[in-house]
């Protein structure tokens, strides 16, 4: 095994010169196998927590050291991030080592510009540049990585961004473009690195896919080039607004927010930039978004960016819900995910017994088309937009729904659903052409009972195809079908229509 706990031990050693320091981070990434990136991340971080810890260590020996180590194992980080975000195996337990990584490189760069505070000189102009862009990056990724998680970032958050970037307008480089590292494609002014976190919350992640919020924050490294934070309220509508000493989220200016420490920037630029994309989107993906390399296409493309253009409005689409919601206040018995809820609607059981802890949940609003749940504490059942959900109360019969929108906080949870049907009727699907074939559950709502006036027909992805013939079974008969084109395909199942070819005996 690669002894690279050695190796960073004694990158970090005082008697290390500056040159020896860079060739043992330089090694430490070209010899170290790919396998063993994790815990070499680990050992980096330990690292770097106990030069956080270190109080005899000087200004000049701890930033050299911190930017060599940053520099050298970004590289390691930024693999664990994709492979994290491309769901490869085993790597769902990257996520606490991501986000400490980055954790502890913004304590260490806030450390270095509180020390230079008390020391003036003490860094040099080039220095204490990447050093206040580098953590002011590491800290807007940790709120956009919020964002993925669809966790509502707190405010002490937003403070350590609006510290870094004061910082950068004190010492006039606020707008300066900087490589953030050597091998960066593209250089970003502190300006751009926090207008880019501001308007990927402003965009209303909590309701979007996966893909979609890291399309976003990709498409703002575009839009945010041009835009200004500005110490005046721009005149072109809408406005937002930052406080540079408050704890709290960019929001649309209201009247009476003025003061010296408000930074004020209009939308208008970014969307546009985002009309023009959106006419180039009616014949092909402009090259500027292929050079994203999202997975997203045209159509997903077009709608991703007129959702944008809505919610960076003045009343940033607020009004457009399907249908006015009415409070209500009551337990539910919830369960979460396509094969949990396909089983329980054949089995005719939801209650208390088959989750823990289900008494947390609670029904907080409802309409004729969806409804909002809580829940104190965290789902046993991980949750994601598009993922099938069944609701259960003492008052209203079974609902089958679409998780919507999401948002988490540390001791709650609430989500909103798009409800397709109720008493839904758990069937069996069996495929004639696989011999030894298993039979599968499928999840079948009538149109009666269909708020959209149409069945709806969910089964798992992989089966979802147009003319596939399958044997369905329910209530102790069975039908020969054939499958229509998927109408929609959600994330832990498809939806198909269907039509009936003959029964079985």
């Amino acid at each position: 095994m690669f002894d690279f706990k050695s190796l960073v031990s004694s990158l970090l050693t005082k008697n290390t010169s500056a040159s020896d320091v860079a060739q043992s981070a330089t090694l430490l990434v070209q010899d170290l196998p790919q396998t063993e990136y994790f815990t070499a991340l680990i050992e980096i971080i330990k690292a770097v927590s106990k030069i956080n810890a270190d109080t005899d260590m000087s200004l000049k020996e701890r930033f050299k050291t911190l930017l060599y180590v940053d520099e050298k194992s970004h590289s390691i980080h930024r693999e664990l991030c994709q492979d994290y975000l491309q769901q490869k195996p085993g790597s769902k337990s990257y996520l606490p080592t991501i986000l400490a990584y980055w954790n502890e490189l913004t304590t260490a760069y806030q450390l270095c510009l509180k020390l230079h505070q008390s020391t003036p000189n003490g860094i040099p102009e080039p220095q204490l540049r990447l050093i206040t862009a580098r953590g002011l990056h590491h800290q807007m990724r940790l709120i956009a990585w919020n964002a993925l998680r669809y966790l509502k970032p707190e405010g002490s958050s937003w403070l350590q961004a609006y510290r870094f970037y004061s910082q950068a307008e004190e010492s006039g480089i606020a707008r300066t473009p900087i490589a953030l590292y050597p091998d960066s494609s593209t250089e970003q002014s502190c300006e751009q690195l926090l207008l880019q976190g501001c308007m990927l919350h402003l965009a209303q992640t909590e309701n979007m896919l996966h893909k979609e919020i890291q399309a976003v924050d990709q498409l703002l490294l575009l839009l945010c080039q041009g835009a200004r934070l500005e110490k005046q309220p721009p005149i072109e509508d809408p406005v937002f607004v930052i406080n540079l000493t408050q704890a709290e989220q960019p929001q649309l200016m209201l009247r009476g927010m003025a003061s010296p420490n408000h930074r004020y920037w209009s939308a208008s630029p970014m969307t546009g930039l985002l009309a023009d994309l959106m006419f180039e989107l009616d014949k092909r993906v402009p090259s500027a978004l292929k050079s994203l390399k999202c997975e997203l296409d045209r159509k997903e493309w077009s709608c991703l960016c007129e959702k944008l253009a809505v919610r960076w409005t003045s009343d940033r689409g607020k009004s457009q819900r399907k249908s006015e919601r009415s409070l209500h206040s009551s337990t539910a018995w919830v369960s979460i995910g396509f094969e949990r809820a396909a089983f329980q609607t054949k089995v005719q059981s939801l209650n208390d017994t088959d989750n823990t802890q289900q008494e947390e949940w609670r029904i907080t609003d409802i309409s004729g088309t969806g409804m909002g749940l809580s829940y104190v504490g965290k789902p046993n059942e991980p949750l994601a937009i598009g993922k099938v959900i069944l609701v259960k109360t003492e008052s209203h019969p079974l609902v089958l729904g679409i998780v919507r929108r999401i948002e988490l906080q540390q001791t709650s949870s609430r989500v909103g659903i798009e409800i397709l049907g109720q008493n839904p009727v758990g069937v069996t699907l069996l495929d004639p052409s696989e011999t030894d074939g298993h039979p599968a559950t499928a999840i079948y709502i009538t149109q009666p009972n269909s708020r959209q006036g149409q069945r709806w027909f969910l089964m798992q992805k992989n089966w979802a195809v147009p003319e596939k013939e399958l044997i369905l079974t329910a209530q102790g008969k069975s039908y020969k079908i054939r499958l229509k084109a998927p109408q929609q395909l959600f994330e832990d199942c498809g939806h198909s229509d269907f039509e009936t070819v003959a029964k079985v005996d």
